[in-house]
């Protein structure tokens, strides 16, 4: 990221993931507007909510500055500081502003699969991707599809749950660990101690500051990790490689 004449904020986006940033900058003055309310009347944990979603999306997208400001304010409400808050939704309007997406030449090819969205339909799925952030699930769906995989996205570990309660199963699942409700290590302990789906991969999106979710993790059964920002070549590699030793080890199981 670089700043321009007359303070503008010049900011590199990855072609694959340009077409998403009008939406997702649109998204954050939603934003604005909703914790200001709420700021009103004291929903701290709303608020908290919109700065925890902001950070893992804005670092994939190379809006660091969003993610660092998504940060400040989770952390303002959790102290329930009405100054702090006001400060960096102030912060927020000003980036939006100033910032620029740099040109780059397009590198999809016309015929390239939609990004992933959540579905209803009954058809089995190669991965059920689990996070309540919008905009991880349309860029980790987006990745997923272009390499030839069917993607059903979800918002919940609760809804996560009901859908593995009934055929046909997914061949991997991918959950985000911070989720409202159910999170993803409580979602993973019940798949892995439930012999119906105890076979299938779980992989975990986790904090890279931190290796405490990684811990946990494998305490109850994660098969992998990925730090967030997801990097699209390592998601690819993981999500091959489990698939691959997963087909092998029902390949050579022993029938009960």
């Amino acid at each position: 990221m670089t700043t321009g004449k007359r303070g503008r904020i010049l900011v590199n986006v990855d072609a694959e993931l340009r077409d998403l940033i009008p939406r997702y900058l649109a998204n954050r003055g939603k934003d604005v507007e909703t914790a200001t309310a709420a700021l009103v009347r004291g929903d701290f944990e709303l608020i908290g909510c919109m700065g925890h979603n902001m950070q893992g999306s804005g670092c994939s997208f190379g809006l660091d500055e969003l993610s660092a400001i998504g940060t400040d304010i989770e952390r303002a409400a959790k102290a329930a500081d009405h100054v702090e808050i006001a400060r960096q939704l102030n912060r927020i309007e000003d980036y939006l502003s100033r910032v620029e997406i740099a040109e780059a030449a397009p590198a999809v090819a016309a015929g390239a699969v939609p990004a992933a969205s959540a579905t209803t339909g009954s058809g089995a799925v190669d991965v059920l991707l689990v996070d309540d952030q919008e905009m991880n699930v349309a860029i980790i769906g987006r990745f997923l599809s272009r390499e030839g995989y069917k993607v059903k996205s979800l918002s919940s570990g609760e809804a996560a749950l009901a859908a593995l309660a009934a055929p046909p199963q997914p061949a991997l699942v991918l959950l985000d660990v911070m989720m409202t409700g159910a999170d993803g290590l409580e979602v993973c302990r019940r798949i892995k101690s439930n012999p119906a789906t105890h076979r299938i991969p779980v992989v975990l999106f986790t904090s890279a500051e931190t290796g405490c979710d990684r811990i946990r993790g494998r305490a109850v059964g994660a098969d992998g990790f990925l730090s967030k920002p997801v990097r699209r070549e390592v998601l690819i590699e993981q999500v091959r490689s489990l698939l691959s030793t997963r087909g092998e080890r029902e390949l050579y199981a022993v029938p009960r």
